[in-house]
């Protein structure tokens, strides 16, 4: 029966360690990757400004494509650049219904939005 209990409590404690370890590794990843999708963020504020101001609101299902380079020429972005390393980005507004979906895509050396293309 005290063998039992030893391989019980070795169980017990390797599984809290796995699940240490891996919500650790959570908290480092996700604190890494919040200063890129400020940067996200960044580039649908500036992209929402652009196409008010030039009323290029598209129809249903069509998408349209913004880059970092037409944002930062027509003044509403001014860098996209994170720690010192410039990135290329571009945002996309889709209309759904009578909605639309605004999406910002980065890429930069250490890092690259999921759907970039």
């Amino acid at each position: 029966m005290n063998k039992m209990k030893r391989i019980y409590g070795v169980w017990g404690v390797i599984v809290i360690g796995i699940f240490v370890l891996l919500t650790t590794f959570g908290f480092v990843y996700k604190n890494k990757s919040k200063d890129y999708k400020a940067l996200e963020q960044k580039l649908v504020t500036a992209e929402k400004k652009y196409v008010d101001a030039k009323f290029l609101y598209p129809t249903d299902n069509q998408e349209l494509k913004v880059t970092a380079e037409t944002l930062k020429e027509n003044g509403y972005l001014d860098s996209l650049e994170i720690n010192g390393e410039n990135c290329d980005g571009y945002a996309t507004i889709k209309k759904k219904n009578a909605v639309f979906e605004y999406n910002g895509y980065i890429s930069c050396k250490n890092y690259k939005s999921k759907g970039y293309n």
